[in-house]
């Protein structure tokens, strides 16, 4: 993960009643509290945005940032909150691109790949984003199965091993070895990983992809996508 961006968590969940975030304002606190404490200085608050299921307007993930900065600071706790959202990559994308809530002070875009869905309507979704001047951001790609590489797979086989560090698969290993990652590179997409992944907690199948995506140096930006003050504790080792 970039080192030097540890002092901003480039994807929380931290904002209240927006997602399945904390519910209220007491659990926000604790989560700045516990990241400003871990020498965290900045937070992008990135609720989903999925239709049917997390569809709140842009004007209330703003007021609730608003609100929720108003309170840290009266609170002394010192960390500012950015704006941004998490945009659920399906066929209801494109809808919200006309207008959407990029990261606050840069042409970034936050999306997450499900696993589930085509690799013609990502490569698609991810251009039409490209062209309308944003910088896709692809949320914790070592969670996206589609982007996993050719040296995490068995040769020949429908299995996966655990990827080691220092060994080397049929491609170079500074090179990620799958198309559709080397495609959002060339398009000029930029990877935010997961702390939590590096660290387990998602599996070893996660933590092989997030090993080799920060060995290859795919990675651009960092962040805990903590839902609740446990979650940091958990992804930040605070015990």
């Amino acid at each position: 993960m970039p080192r030097q961006q540890r002092t901003t968590d480039y994807h929380c969940h931290i904002l209240p009643g927006i997602d399945d975030g904390p519910k209220e304002h007491d659990e926000s606190i604790e989560m700045a509290r516990l990241l400003a404490e871990a020498g965290y200085r900045e937070v992008y608050c990135t609720p989903h945005l999925i239709k049917g299921m997390y569809e709140v307007s842009t004007e209330e993930v703003l007021h609730e940032r608003d609100k929720l900065q108003r309170e840290l600071e009266k609170q002394g706790i010192g960390i500012t909150l950015h704006s941004g959202r998490e945009y659920y990559l399906d066929e209801f994308l494109l809808d919200y691109i006309s207008k959407p809530l990029l990261l606050e002070g840069t042409t970034c875009m936050m999306i997450e790949i499900p696993n589930n869905t085509s690799v013609d309507l990502v490569k698609e979704t991810i251009f039409a984003v490209k062209r309308r001047g944003y910088t896709p951001l692809i949320a914790h790609p070592e969670r996206c199965f589609l982007l996993e590489t050719v040296e995490q797979k068995l040769p020949g086989a429908g299995r996966w091993k655990r990827w080691l560090s220092g060994s080397s698969g049929k491609n170079n290993d500074t090179e990620p070895g799958n198309e559709l990652l080397r495609y959002f590179k060339q398009l000029g997409c930029q990877f935010q990983g997961n702390l939590g992944s590096i660290n387990g907690q998602y599996g070893g199948r996660v933590k092989a992809s997030a090993r080799y995506y920060e060995k290859t140096g795919v990675y651009t930006h960092a962040g805990t996508d903590a839902h609740s003050p446990d979650a940091v504790k958990n992804i930040l080792w605070i015990r």
